[in-house]
């Protein structure tokens, strides 16, 4: 929320009229009322950051008026107007939630320094208001980057950006960090003590979304029963996240390409133009330029979002960093649990291994945090710990069983061969095993006709490599 609409209750006009004066030049919209109950028809038909009000007026207390504000709307800030002889009602009108209290005759200096106070803490309470509902989301960031090529290229590439403000448009499976990956690059920028602002873009309703980029006035549709700030004004000075990006419906690119060329909007229902200084990141799990290609995205704001294109990686190309991601989660859901889970045991390694992750690294978090709860006391994390792990490549078998430790092994080789074409000596890398190692296996399966999967990759392997 901004300081920008005031009431002044006065019921004398000379002060009532420097006041008004004074807030009007110094861009504010104020209003100037006599009476309690002018006042109260205003706060009915206006939407006001701030009332401030006298002591004593014809028709009632200012201080019982204050304080039926503080009761019926926290969120309207007040400030009071009192005598020197009058001390004592300033300090009730504090403990009751009142901001500060001015005393007559009334000194424009200290007016302008308690009106900078006072948009210091809105600004303060908007961002905290914000950052609490995104608490929850915040957990991916305790995960580690990785070692894979893929994830250190993007290392680099976060670090090169630190000292620009270009606009990033990350894309990649659900569940790959890309959320991690825009924190990372707020953090390395020079907006670092400035807010970073997320919106879902696919959570919240089509209708809605302009007010959520936008804000909207009071009145402005049904429902809008005061003014409220978009995530673009909410972002000024720092980094705006748009995630999922691709979900925004034809008539909202329109109007976000004009911001991000322009840097100014209007609120929903308001004609007042908005400018703000924002660092946008875009996200999308889906190919941008397909949805171009097909018509569902605007070719011109594509552009304009990719100006530096970040491409993550899934999980199930990234190598070991599944084992080192996996052991991370292990640590810290022992920790938040209160068990004693040190390590993951060898059976264990194998069959997250094994596992194509379709979910990526959120799913990889999530089916650690249940191992972690439901597992007996212990310092090794076990393969029967883990949920049964099923997915299109059949990593289990389907028939609701587990498959045994022998199973998972083959599986986990017959994949690292497919996607190395058949290279061993990239297999094992992928694995985590000894090129010895896998010739071993390779040459044991050659032995046992029920193993026809991986006969294709043992050529050449006659007997086992003693070790």
């Amino acid at each position: 929320m901004k300081l920008e609409r005031i009431l002044v209750v006065d019921d004398e006009s000379s002060v009532r009229g420097l006041m008004t004066e004074f807030l009007r030049e110094m861009d504010y919209a104020a209003l100037g009322v006599e009476s309690i109950a002018q006042a109260k028809t205003a706060l009915k038909e206006e939407s006001f950051d701030l009332v401030i009000c006298d002591l004593k007026l014809r028709d009632g207390s200012g201080l019982e008026f204050l304080r039926s504000i503080r009761s019926s709307n926290p969120q309207l800030h007040t400030m009071l107007i009192t005598g020197f002889g009058s001390m004592d009602s300033a300090v009730e009108a504090l403990r009751i939630g009142v901001f500060d209290y001015l005393v007559k005759p009334i000194d424009i200096s200290r007016l302008e320094v308690a009106l900078s106070r006072l948009r210091q803490v809105m600004a303060l309470q908007a961002e905290n208001h914000y950052l609490r509902g995104e608490v929850a989301e915040r957990q991916a960031r305790l995960v580690s980057w990785g070692t894979c090529p893929a994830m250190l290229r993007v290392k680099q590439w976060v670090e090169r950006l630190g000292s620009t403000d270009a606009t990033v448009l990350i894309q990649g499976e659900s569940g790959t960090g890309k959320e991690v990956v825009a924190q990372a690059l707020h953090e390395q920028s020079l907006r670092n003590g400035k807010p970073f602002i997320r919106v879902n873009c696919a959570a919240i309703p089509a209708n809605l979304l302009e007010s959520e980029f936008f804000g909207h006035e009071k009145g402005a549709f049904t429902g809008a029963i005061q003014r409220r700030e978009g995530r673009f004004e909410l972002a000024n000075g720092g980094t705006l996240l748009l995630d999922e990006i691709s979900e925004i419906p034809p008539d909202l690119q329109v109007k976000l390409l004009r911001v991000l060329q322009e840097r100014e909007f209007e609120r929903v229902g308001g004609n007042k133009t908005i400018k703000v200084d924002v660092r946008v990141i875009a996200t999308t799990n889906r190919d941008l330029q397909r949805e171009v290609k097909q018509g569902r995205f605007r070719e011109d704001l594509f552009y304009r979002l990719n100006v530096v294109p970040i491409q993550l990686p899934p999980l199930r190309e990234r190598g070991d960093d599944v084992v080192r991601l996996a052991e991370t989660f292990m640590l810290e859901f022992s920790r938040k649990h209160g068990k004693k889970i040190r390590r993951l045991g060898k059976e264990a390694v194998l069959r997250i291994k094994a596992y194509n992750w379709p979910g990526n690294v959120r799913e990889l978090q999530n089916a650690l945090e249940r191992a972690v709860i439901l597992a007996a006391d212990g310092e090794n994390l076990s393969d029967e710990d883990l949920p049964v792990l099923q997915d299109e490549l059949g990593a289990t078998e389907s028939s609701g069983q587990l498959l045994n430790l022998e199973d998972i092994e083959r599986d986990a080789i017959i994949r690292a061969l497919e996607r190395c074409g058949g290279n061993r000596t990239h297999a094992s890398k992928l694995l985590g095993i000894s090129l010895r190692t896998l010739r071993n296996k390779l040459a044991l399966y050659r032995k046992n006709q029920n193993f026809r999967e991986v006969m294709k990759y043992s050529w050449e392997v006659e007997e086992p490599v003693e070790v």
